[in-house]
């Protein structure tokens, strides 16, 4: 059972930086299972109140992927373009080094990726800062070592440790395609976000023969209704590298006469069959919610659809995945590479996450048309009736 108050976080480590005086925070939603999982971030404004939200967030992820595991969440309130970016994380991690090695699973979020985190623990003799998950599977880290660094194989030139959340939004996008009968070949699409969710997310639907019809950064959007190419999109000569997905942006777009250009904010305007908001929290405001000409909204952002758009949005007939279930990829991901009784292959673990959305996406479907409800209200009541497991291992059948 979920506990009463679900707007109380069970713990909250506050952290003020003593060189530069910044504050962190590590946010552990519940403590019912061995271990609690969540992304670190770097963003300037963060508050205690924001992760508390996201953490919360990160416990029906759990839910919804019916793994036994909590939510939590972490990060500091800093510029991630200084200079002292790197030292920071590195005190901040420091701090909250206990728990990492005990009960927090760790993952990368906004403004940092694994490498740097995985580079940062090091220094700190941390030897992973998904090394909880060791002890609650009761792996020595020498083996769960060995199974991680499946993470780092590579398909396509993409590691899967930057495919696999983004990937899982693409396999949520298919799976709604599926439920409004659209083919894929014939399914325009529109990704606000050029990070790595959004790049992943591209790259799965590119290679499902979708139509990318409009994406946008937080500068410009390009445009074209007959298909972007992903080539023309990031370059010729690096959509993809031996380290993953590309991180230029769409300023530095190369000319194409195929290309329109306009503001970030012309996605939303943008006809097309899903909008996939993959970059921002509140980007589908009650106002956009009233004119959106799309067919279904896909959020791989948390909270991209604040709840007043999505009542909005459901009374216009128009299906919106919560985006704790269209966002669990991440959290599949480790259910398929860590819950085998065998190393699987990096493919392996994304047929698996593939798999495993397609059927959440279908249940709450069902779920919602049984109700009459919105696709959040019937993915909500999916969630209450979980059950918890505290004393079984996260990932693997339950012991």
């Amino acid at each position: 059972m979920m506990r009463s108050n679900d707007n109380e976080p069970e713990i909250v480590v506050e952290y003020r930086d003593p060189r530069e005086g910044f504050k962190g925070w590590l946010v552990i939603d519940r403590t019912v299972h061995r271990i609690c999982a969540g992304g670190m971030r770097i963003q300037p404004g963060l508050s205690r109140e924001h992760l508390c939200e996201m953490a919360r967030n990160m416990t029906l992820k759990m839910r919804i992927a019916d793994l036994r595991v909590d939510g939590a969440k972490s990060g500091i309130d800093y510029d991630p373009n200084s200079p002292g970016k790197t030292a920071a994380v590195a005190r901040f991690l420091k701090a909250i080094a206990p728990y990492i090695r005990q009960v927090y699973s760790m993952g990368p979020d906004l403004n940092i990726d694994m490498n740097e985190l995985q580079a940062v623990a090091a220094r700190q003799s941390i030897p992973s800062v998904k090394m909880a998950i060791a002890r609650a599977q009761g792996w020595e880290m020498a083996y769960f070592l060995k199974r991680s660094a499946i993470l780092s194989e590579t398909i396509d030139g993409f590691s899967l440790a930057r495919l696999r959340a983004g990937y899982g939004v693409a396999a949520a996008v298919l799976a709604m395609l599926k439920f409004l009968g659209i083919k894929p070949a014939k399914a325009s699409i529109a990704i606000q976000g050029f990070g790595n969710l959004a790049k992943a997310a591209l790259f799965g639907l590119d290679r499902a023969g979708c139509r990318i019809v409009a994406v946008a950064d937080v500068e410009k959007c390009v445009i074209n209704q007959q298909g972007i190419d992903l080539k023309e999109l990031l370059g010729s000569n690096s959509p993809v590298t031996n380290h993953g997905i590309s991180h230029s942006g769409l300023t530095n777009l190369p000319s194409g006469k195929r290309l329109q250009t306009a503001e970030s904010q012309a996605i939303l305007a943008c006809e097309c069959d899903i909008l996939v908001p993959a970059a921002l929290e509140n980007t589908v405001t009650p106002e956009i919610a009233e004119k959106l000409q799309v067919k279904g909204v896909v959020p791989g952002a948390n909270l991209a659809v604040p709840i007043e758009s999505d009542a909005i949005l459901y009374r216009r007939g128009i299906p919106v995945l919560p985006d704790f279930l269209a966002g669990c990829g991440g959290s599949l991901s480790m259910e398929g590479l860590y819950g085998p009784n065998f190393h699987p292959t990096a493919r392996e673990v994304l047929d698996h996450v593939e798999s495993r959305m397609g059927e959440l996406v279908r249940q709450a479907i069902d779920v919602g048309k049984a109700g009459k409800c919105s696709l959040r209200e019937a993915a909500l009541r999916i969630c209450a009736e979980r059950k918890d497991h505290p004393d079984s291992r996260p990932y693997g059948r339950p012991e």
